[in-house]
């Protein structure tokens, strides 16, 4: 395969990783205390399956040699992630959680895993995947520049065409009296409806 011939694949395979996720691959978290948009993300199978289904054998990640552990029990990692003859760096942190007597790591496995998980993530994120699915979440989103004012604009319509009613994070269905109740009861940073309340917050 020549230049050319390199150039035009690259091409195509980065227009279908910037297409959008099925729907509901968005997840959302409850974060305390954090920013705007911050517990709204993409798993990391998400990505892998889109770079599977769409670049197939011209794909690569290259984790770094070994992970950086932090003063405040933050773990650190980085790989690199080829699509042909283009890669981005990508960077992942977590937290590690320790046993309360001992002071022994609880989650050392896991949390390597999960900070290389976010390197690919972040590393994805410069191929511009996931950003169609973010930009309702994202200030940064509207900005011209981005190339996503279409689909800030597609979902700002959809809320306001239920009203502007408060609307379920996982279900975008408006949310009942009885689901406002549970909101306050359960003290829900988001807005989900009674039925698609993560179990773990349910107290």
């Amino acid at each position: 395969m020549n230049q050319e011939e390199k150039k035009r694949l690259f091409q195509e395979i980065l227009e279908k990783l910037k297409e959008s996720f099925p729907p509901n691959t968005v997840e959302f978290k409850e974060v305390r205390a954090a920013a705007k948009g911050s517990g709204v993300y993409i798993p990391v199978q998400p990505y892998i399956h889109r770079l599977n289904e769409v670049a197939g054998q011209h794909w690569s990640w290259t984790d770094g040699r070994t992970e950086i552990f932090h003063e405040d029990d933050l773990v650190q990692y980085t790989g690199i992630l080829r699509i042909l003859d283009s890669e981005r760096e990508g960077i992942g942190f977590s937290k590690i959680q320790r046993y309360g007597d001992s002071g022994k790591a609880a989650n050392l496995k896991e949390a390597i895993k999960s900070a290389r998980s976010d390197a690919l993530r972040d590393a994805a994120d410069l191929f511009e995947m996931g950003w169609r699915d973010l930009a309702p979440y994202r200030k940064w989103a509207s900005n011209p520049g981005t190339g996503l004012d279409d689909y800030v604009k597609k979902a700002t319509d959809n809320r306001t065409s239920i009203k502007d009613e408060p609307f379920c994070m996982k279900c975008r269905m408006p949310l009942t009296d009885r689901d406002l109740e549970l909101k306050k009861k359960y003290r829900l940073q988001y807005n989900y409806c009674e039925k698609d309340i993560p179990p773990h917050l349910i107290k």
